[in-house]
């Protein structure tokens, strides 16, 4: 049917002139949770995920992951769109509640990371104050999707030798 071509997964409704229906397109926290569920595939199924999505408590991140060795939150920022300038500034956008939380978290020595991804480039920091990098520093100091899945498996899992 011509109808359901016109139907993407989302939450914003465009108006589709030709079918005379309304159809949705991505948001940003629509692309930065199916970007959640790539990483949740990727895993080894012995790690332990969590997808928080807690209404009642402010700043919680997006998600928990543990295994055998350890444990740690994850907030996870995803964008699509690239600049052009290297000089660019890529906003991480914390909200006030998620810098305390993570800062708190931090300081009890629990792992907290802030993850920044474009595509298949995932930039990590600890530094929950930090409101943007370059487009310069991101390329310059992001990893790899595969190295990022690598990342959290040796914190939680470790090496398969252990």
């Amino acid at each position: 049917m011509a109808i359901a071509k016109c139907y993407v997964r989302s939450t914003c409704d465009t108006y589709c002139r030709r079918h005379e229906r309304v159809k949705t397109c991505y948001t940003p926290y629509v692309r930065e949770k199916e970007f959640i569920n790539k990483v949740h595939k990727h895993l080894p199924k012995t790690i332990y995920r969590w997808k928080i999505n807690d209404p009642y408590h402010g700043g919680v991140p997006d998600t928990f992951y543990s295994g055998r060795n350890d444990h740690c939150f994850i907030e996870y920022k995803y964008t699509e769109k690239i600049p052009a300038k290297e000089t660019s500034k890529l906003k991480f956008n914390l909200s006030p509640q998620q810098r305390i939380w993570l800062n708190l978290q931090l300081s009890n020595n629990i792992k907290c990371y802030a993850c920044l991804a474009i595509k298949n480039q995932v930039y990590l920091t600890q530094d929950f104050n930090l409101e943007y990098i370059t487009l310069k520093e991101f390329n310059n100091q992001s990893i790899t999707f595969d190295s990022f899945i690598e990342f959290i498996t040796s914190i939680t899992i470790g090496d398969e030798n252990d």
